[in-house]
């Protein structure tokens, strides 16, 4: 099951924009007003600001991304070490994003105009470990299955602040914090 964190695709969704100008219709008592795309799209990013304050959570370990790229030249493997925020899922987007967990993880499918990025994010013990699990994606020693075994999910600390169900993360996660 997807659970949403956001989305850009927000920006498309033309019930929730007719829904924002019927509530500003009704705070303004301006029946003819419109809201422009340039007031829409602000709107929009404040609510991902609003993400970013959510998730904005220090954790004991360092998050992790491991990235199957889309580039002009083809797919491609990469990392990003994101920090020990849980909001550093943020710092790595394109043009269009969208971030949720799917049950056991934290993904992303970023989208640009070349391809789109498909990122896994996950939880390394610490910088140093990190670094060696970057490392060998790097140099193609693991793929996204590897990278799984090395590291911890970052679904259950995300979970516990949306309120998600963590099923059996439940009792590993809470001796881990």
């Amino acid at each position: 099951m997807k659970q949403i964190i956001w989305t850009s695709d927000y920006l498309l969704d033309d019930k929730a924009r007719k829904e924002y100008e019927n509530s500003q219709r009704y705070l303004l008592d301006d029946d003819d007003y419109k809201v422009s795309d340039a007031e829409w799209t602000e709107v929009t990013n404040d609510n991902l600001t609003d993400e970013r304050m959510n998730l904005d959570k220090q954790i004991e370990g360092v998050v992790i991304a491991f990235a199957d790229l889309g580039l002009w030249n083809g797919r491609r493997q990469g990392y990003k070490i994101l920090g020990h925020n849980i909001n550093g899922i943020f710092n790595v987007s394109e043009d269009e994003n969208e971030w949720y967990g799917d049950g056991f993880n934290i993904r992303g499918s970023l989208s640009h105009h070349d391809g789109t990025h498909y990122v896994l994010y996950r939880v390394a013990k610490d910088i140093d470990e990190a670094e060696r699990i970057g490392e060998m994606i790097y140099n193609r020693e693991i793929d996204e299955a590897g990278f799984r075994k090395k590291t911890r999910s970052l679904y259950p600390y995300v979970a516990e602040i949306y309120g998600w169900k963590t099923g059996r993360f439940r009792r590993a996660f809470q001796k881990a914090v």
